[in-house]
């Protein structure tokens, strides 16, 4: 006796009852596996590199539930690829400007997002994205003084217009993170003509 089995739009006879698939079943569904894998990594790659899609505009600190144009400000606009960004910052620190250029990109070749920081101090930095969960951190080894940690940030974006930034450090490498701050934003406006 015979059926039919229907996988991926295909019509394979199968053979009721036997132990053993048929050959051809076998063959078919290795075929459908095949191609759907890079299908489904193609699809995934494409969501990481438009994690930052809501990213270019100005963001301004929200101090008691309202920005705060005297405290840490950032433009974002696109920059050479539609997944890389020019970033200017205006950092505020006990009172004290800093100022820091930044380029954020998706590097297709590695499947991550990548940053390089610079500041008006001259310091240079490269922090290597990774993923955790659902969200795009970016990650950086430190040695201060003797002492070696792991720092991570994170924008995540909360609601229309509105974002998170979290910083964390790991003295296990990794294992788990200590909360250093968490810093609300607001988007005051939206991507100029190059965004």
């Amino acid at each position: 006796m015979t059926s039919q089995v229907s996988i991926g739009g295909m019509m394979i006879a199968g053979l009721l009852g036997s132990r053993r698939p048929p050959r051809l079943l076998l063959v078919g569904l290795a075929a459908i596996c095949l191609r759907a894998v890079p299908a489904i990594a193609q699809e995934q790659e494409l969501a990481g590199a438009r994690y930052f899609d809501f990213w270019p505009g100005t963001w301004v600190e929200v101090v008691d539930g309202d920005p705060d144009p005297t405290a840490t400000t950032f433009t974002v606009r696109r920059s050479v690829h539609e997944s890389a960004f020019e970033e200017r910052w205006k950092l505020v620190y006990e009172g004290t400007e800093h100022h820091s250029v930044a380029v954020r990109a998706w590097d297709p070749t590695t499947g991550r997002w990548m940053l390089t920081w610079i500041d008006d101090g001259g310091l240079f930095q490269i922090w290597e994205g990774r993923k955790f969960g659902e969200d795009w951190y970016i990650v950086r080894e430190f040695d201060i003084d003797g002492s070696r940690f792991l720092s991570r940030q994170a924008w995540l974006p909360d609601g229309d217009g509105e974002l998170t930034r979290v910083m964390e450090r790991s003295f296990d490498d990794g294992r788990t993170w200590q909360p250093r701050s968490r810093t609300r934003f607001r988007k005051v406006s939206p991507p100029g003509p190059n965004h």
